[in-house]
């Protein structure tokens, strides 16, 4: 995968995590785990959290790439 192909991926995948979390805000989408035998934990924020961090990621990337092709 040469780096014009593997920027535009890194693309996609902002576009997708940014896609996720709109809906999740959108309609106001909440997500729980349980941990062991304990009550429901609500996880929401962290896992927008993590679409943001990887978000931030590839942006980097995005941005390291462009550095190497002199855009």
């Amino acid at each position: 995968m040469d780096l014009h192909e593997r920027r535009k991926s890194y693309e996609q995948k902002i576009a997708e995590h940014q896609e996720q979390l709109q809906s999740m805000e959108e309609k106001d989408i909440r997500h729980f785990r349980q941990e062991g035998n304990g009550p429901l934990a609500e996880v929401t924020e962290e896992i927008k959290a993590e679409y943001r961090r990887h978000i931030e990621t590839y942006a980097a990337l995005i941005a390291q790439i462009d550095a190497m092709l002199g855009v």
